[in-house]
């Protein structure tokens, strides 16, 4: 399941990679103005300091990076990724606590640089 979490955060942002990059030219889309709403896009940077900000948590935390995997890209809840670990609930919430913290502090940082 941790493999399998980890091609499918590859995958969304490489999806979002080609939509940017034909967003930049590479196809011309016509559409009226109701047919999208405001900020449906997905944000194709913010998607890519999450992912370095990931890679980043996993050299030096695996175990909350792959909490975050499990249960932002794959959408277990707490109690199956404990079930699937081995530990208990409360353990699994108190990773994916330090693991937001740590990614919110990442993006943060990376955005005001």
């Amino acid at each position: 399941m941790a493999y399998a979490s980890r091609v499918m955060r590859g995958l969304i942002i490489s999806y979002v990679r080609n939509r940017q990059a034909q967003k930049r030219g590479g196809r011309f889309e016509l559409t009226t103005i109701g047919d999208g709403v405001a900020g449906s896009e997905p944000n194709g940077h913010g998607l890519e300091r999450l992912s370095d900000a990931l890679d980043e948590l996993a050299a030096t935390e695996p175990a909350l990076a792959q909490v975050v995997d499990l249960k932002f890209f794959c959408g277990f809840s707490l109690r199956e990724i404990a079930t699937m670990r081995g530990v208990s609930e409360r353990t699994v919430q108190r990773d994916w606590e330090k693991a937001r913290i740590f990614l919110h502090d990442s993006i943060v940082d990376d955005g005001l640089s």
